[in-house]
């Protein structure tokens, strides 16, 4: 196997978010809703305060979050 794939398989072992749809993301946030993969993901798929709600996510970490949900 040569260099490049090698490096290539290597750097996807630990990809944690390979194949995410909206509804998997959104569990993700719900969990982690404070931590920065989290914020990343919220700002990636534009959730609202609402769905983030809908989802189960804390009131108060939601109003945290401000001016990264969308509207």
């Amino acid at each position: 196997m040569g260099k490049s794939k090698a490096r290539s398989l290597k750097r996807n072992i630990n990809d944690k978010f390979q194949y995410m749809t909206r509804e998997s993301a959104l569990k993700e946030v719900v969990n982690h809703t404070l931590d920065k993969n989290s914020i990343d993901t919220i700002t990636l798929f534009g959730f609202t305060a609402e769905e983030m709600l809908e989802a189960g996510a804390e009131y108060e970490d939601v109003m945290a979050l401000g001016g990264l949900i969308a509207k």
